[in-house]
């Protein structure tokens, strides 16, 4: 970007295709664009664009910016053609354009209320800092049925001694994204937001390390829970670049979009439907001036990564010795194999997973029995999860041997539980569980919290033991459901007991005879993971314990 303004925060038709990076855009130069700079757009409506330029026309006063020797920039608005064109540009209407700089704006969803940028001007009077400088400022009007902007009013947060612009809104209006270069901030211009309401708008918030750097960050532009923004932060494209970050649930870190190149690329908006919009560069291969407006498409949209690693070691249960040579399966929730790894001689594995994921962990070498551990992710970039896993040899050459972990960090086997008619080599339907009984080898059924709702992955899981039992037609088994620790102990086991009823009647309703299943709820007395009252865990680690599991009562 050229520089057009100190006080801005430091503030034939060329198409190409940009391939690399976040998201894939089809772009073009256009018309509309001359020999000065045009740039910084803002949808009004779906049919109109608003953007800055160096003011045209006759001349009353000298009004020539001195570090670009460009007139100042006014508000210009053009009219959208189908194929992302700019005809029929005019000057804006009222008494938006003053004898200095505007620029950076966004309506409301209706387009009767618009906040845009200007130098500190306002009252006729031009606002300085101490050292004789104007920064800029932010100010709200109201756009009347004739098109002009009347009722200007300055934001309350603006200073004489820091610059606020480039304004941005969420789509439901309610909250307010800018640029300021206030005192208290990560970089030279950080991103903040304030929430707008009744009766104004709250106190400045600053959007933190997630999405501001060191360097310069500026123009966002919010499209549901993602936030376009344009930074100078170490590692771009060029002088500016363009990223995209999220601004709920997990934060994967800005993602550098393929549409920047070597030059400065900023002022991204797009339209959420039609996932069209604009963006200004100085690039130099198809340009007319100085910045210019491009229009793209966006044919591919950017894939935000969020994404975790799952490392740990296969060891003997009983002498912890390490066992090279193990094979270390992930499987998603419907038990498909993403990757297999056999351990080498130090027996450790890693794999990358998503966050927010439900996986399956298992382990398996000749002479110990398969152990599976299933675990979901959380929403936190880039955290490691430690998984060791245990095999152990008890019956024939597969069986399962589990453990405890006690409170000085020893481990110690949890006693077999062997139910009658159980063969001496376990079926690969048939594994040990955590409190040493016997079971059906399918994901542990989870509940809700406070619910006993059967949810779609539980049914699925359930048709499993169904087709076991038909499978096994002398098989009897229990039903033991379980909660995690919260609520009293009374209700824990009520609440258990409700889900143990739910599964044995979903499982009978199956075709089951109702005298092969019982169920019983065990409230929260075996925790498997030790959230218990005095601990501190994750929402996803309690979900660990709202379970039901099968146990086998006789073969």
């Amino acid at each position: 970007m050229r520089k057009y303004l100190v006080t801005i925060l430091m503030f034939s038709i060329v198409c190409l295709y940009a391939q690399e990076g976040g998201g894939k855009y089809t772009i073009k130069n256009l018309e509309v664009n001359t020999e000065q700079s045009e740039f910084g757009t803002a949808f009004h409506g779906d049919d109109k664009l608003v953007f800055a330029a160096p003011r045209r026309g006759f001349r009353v006063i000298r009004d020539v910016w001195e570090p670009n020797g460009q007139r100042f920039l006014d508000l210009y608005e053009g009219d959208i053609a189908e194929d992302g064109t700019i005809t029929n540009k005019r000057k804006l209407k009222g008494q938006v354009n003053s004898r200095y700089h505007e620029a950076s704006v966004t309506f409301s969803k209706d387009g009767e209320t618009v906040y845009f940028t200007r130098d500190n001007y306002y009252n006729k009077k031009l606002g300085k800092d101490k050292q004789g400088l104007t920064h800029l400022a932010m100010f709200k009007a109201s756009v009347n049925k004739k098109g002009e902007w009347i009722n200007i009013i300055p934001m309350p947060f603006n200073s004489v001694d820091y610059g606020v612009g480039h304004p941005s809104l969420s789509d439901d209006g309610k909250t307010l994204y800018f640029t300021s270069d206030m005192p208290g901030g990560l970089g030279e211009t950080d991103i903040y937001k304030v929430e707008v309401n009744e009766s104004g708008f709250s106190n400045p918030v600053n959007l933190g390390p997630e999405i501001n750097s060191t360097a310069k960050d500026w123009f966002p532009f919010v499209d549901g829970d993602i936030l376009y923004y344009s930074s100078t932060r170490a590692g771009g494209k060029g002088g500016i670049d363009v990223y995209a970050s999220k601004l709920k649930g997990y934060t994967s870190g800005p993602v550098n979009l393929s549409i920047n190149s070597a030059a400065d690329d900023f002022a991204f908006i797009m339209n959420s439907e039609t996932r069209k919009g604009y963006f200004t560069s100085n690039r130099e291969e198809g340009a007319k001036g100085d910045d210019d407006i491009y229009s793209f498409t966006e044919d591919e949209p950017v894939d935000f990564k969020c994404l975790q690693v799952v490392t740990g070691d296969v060891r003997d249960v009983s002498s912890t010795s390490l066992l090279p040579g193990a094979e270390v399966i992930l499987s998603d929730k419907e038990g498909n194999v993403i990757e297999t790894i056999v351990v080498k001689d130090d027996a450790t594995f890693s794999f990358q997973v998503s966050c927010e994921t439900e996986y399956k962990l298992e382990g398996k070498k000749i002479g110990f029995s398969p152990k599976s551990i299933g675990f979901t992710t959380s929403n936190e970039v880039d955290k490691e999860l430690k998984m060791p896993i245990l095999l152990g040899a008890g019956y024939g050459n597969n069986a399962n041997v589990n453990y405890i972990t006690n409170s000085d960090g020893t481990r110690s086997v949890i006693e077999d539980k062997k139910p009658e008619g159980l063969p001496d080599v376990l079926p690969d339907e048939i594994v040990k569980l955590p409190s040493g009984d016997f079971g059906v080898n399918v994901m542990p059924i989870y509940f809700d919290l406070n619910s006993s709702y059967l949810t779609k992955q539980a049914k699925a899981e359930l048709q499993k033991v169904v087709d076991l039992m038909n499978k096994y037609p002398k098989m009897i088994i229990e039903s033991a459901s379980h909660t995690d620790s919260r609520a009293p102990a009374g209700y824990n086991i009520w609440l258990s007991g409700n889900r143990a009823k739910r599964t044995v009647d979903y499982i009978i309703n199956r075709g089951i005879d109702s005298t092969r299943i019982t169920g019983k709820g065990y409230g929260e007395t075996q925790l498997i993971n030790g959230c218990d009252d005095s601990t501190s865990c994750t929402e996803a680690q309690h979900q660990q314990n709202r379970r039901s599991e099968f146990v086998i009562i006789r073969m």
